[in-house]
């Protein structure tokens, strides 16, 4: 049976980048996050010009075996930690996301012209890809829901013993480097840089 993967695209000027996830990102103590920082506000209006959100998602059928094992739609894997957390699902949605390539290439730079600049621009980019990933997790949660499911918070390869080598399967079930030019290198690390790949459990 095929799967239809759909492609989301983000609006840049609407998209929600806080300022306080900036300034985590970037280790501030919570007073100085509270207190907001003009430096910050000026580097997200600058991402903002930079960046473009898109994503590829699908759903697709799980099941479970063993104690740990999850079929998955790209192979059977072993993570205990996926497992719970995907408990009580019979569905679950992979999705790709990226702010795309001008920001590498302006973080490039940054690194060159100022450190400063660069860790500003560093902060600015996790928080806006983080941005993105919400943004769709919100799509896909009113879709659920009105179907009467839930969602369970999503989670990455990478994260936990869910192996980062799993990139790989859901590069091949979701192809986002023709749909969203986002790749995968041999070590496993996505270019462009600030780019999330993640599964979401659907309950009920």
């Amino acid at each position: 049976m095929g799967y239809t993967v759909k492609t989301y695209i983000a609006d840049s000027d609407k998209l929600i980048i806080p300022g306080r996830e900036v300034a985590r990102y970037l280790g501030y103590s919570r007073e100085a996050i509270m207190a907001g920082d003009e430096l910050i506000e000026e580097t997200i209006k600058k991402v903002r010009g930079l960046i473009a959100g898109k994503a590829v998602y699908c759903r697709y059928p799980v099941s479970f075996f063993g104690e740990d094992g999850i079929q998955m739609p790209y192979g059977a894997v072993h993570s205990s930690q996926l497992y719970d957390n995907l408990k009580g699902c019979e569905e679950i949605y992979v999705f790709a996301a990226t702010i795309g390539a001008a920001f590498d290439r302006e973080l490039g730079r940054a690194k060159i012209r100022s450190l400063a600049d660069a860790a500003l621009l560093q902060a600015a980019g996790a928080a806006a890809i983080e941005a993105v990933c919400d943004e769709l997790n919100d799509r896909l949660r009113e879709e659920a829901e009105a179907e009467g499911c839930s969602l369970h918070r999503r989670f990455s390869p990478g994260y936990g013993d869910y192996a980062l080598e799993n990139q790989k399967g859901i590069f091949e079930i979701l192809n986002p480097s023709r749909l969203i030019g986002l790749s995968l290198m041999d070590t496993l690390i996505m270019s462009p840089e600030k780019s999330v790949t993640a599964v979401i459990g659907v309950e009920g």
